[in-house]
């Protein structure tokens, strides 16, 4: 018996040997919470595959839940982006591998690659990743900017990946968050039909229009004349 984690890509797209290990599986779960997928990509998949799958709650995947299931069937999870991007996950191979539960990991494109080379700019030229969560009452982290100001202080350009829960964070409230910051790249629907890609001055973002959700962010650093000639032309 196995436990196979199956990574669906940026654009939601099942590699052959991810289509393999759902059709070999008995029972396929979908994981939505690291990131929301709308019920129309999930039918879409499963269409797909021919096989119906079971949203799988956050209590579940971080639970013993599949391991076990693992003892005695095959059991398939599907996991947005790459299946060992998130902690979550790397936690179940661990947890599994300490049970000797066979794992087969099936990776997939990441939003880590994906954005940094939808935007033109060098993979080798980033730093440390920063996150945002949403505004809640008594609970402001300053971590993420700091990290940020680390890296523009070493000319380094910073992915910022926005908080998905209760919702997923606007664009317009992250780029106010990051205001003290002079430009920045606004990536919307990543790898998917509708994707926009907008970059400018951080005080302009703030009042067009740039997308719907998920987006990610960029807040680059110093720009080589090839990067700015790539991104000048969004």
């Amino acid at each position: 018996m196995t436990l196979f984690l199956v990574g669906l890509g940026v654009s939601c797209d099942i590699t052959l040997s991810g289509l393999e290990a759902i059709q070999t599986a008995d029972n396929v779960y979908i994981e939505t919470y690291t990131n929301p997928l709308d019920e129309e990509t999930i039918q879409n998949l499963e269409k797909k595959t021919g096989k119906k799958f079971e949203k799988l709650e956050r209590d579940k995947l971080e639970s013993s839940f599949l391991v076990n299931q693992a003892k005695s069937s095959n059991v398939c999870v599907l996991i947005s982006g790459d299946p060992l991007t998130a902690t979550t996950h790397v936690t179940l191979v661990v947890e599994a591998k300490q049970k000797n539960i066979p794992v087969q990991v099936i990776h997939n494109s990441s939003i880590y690659s994906t954005a940094p080379a939808r935007s033109g700019l060098q993979i080798y030229r980033f730093g440390k990743t920063a996150s945002l969560v949403n505004p809640r009452p008594n609970y402001k982290p300053v971590s993420s900017l700091d990290i940020i100001r680390e890296n523009l202080t070493r000319n380094l350009h910073t992915l910022v990946l926005l908080d998905t829960e209760p919702q997923p964070m606007e664009a317009k409230v992250a780029l106010e968050m990051l205001s003290e910051f002079e430009t920045a790249v606004v990536l919307s629907c990543v790898g998917h039909k509708d994707e926009k890609i907008v970059f400018g001055k951080v005080k302009n973002l703030i009042g067009i229009e740039l997308g719907k959700p998920p987006f990610t962010l960029i807040i680059p650093a110093k720009l080589h004349h090839i990067e700015e000639e790539y991104l000048n032309l969004f």
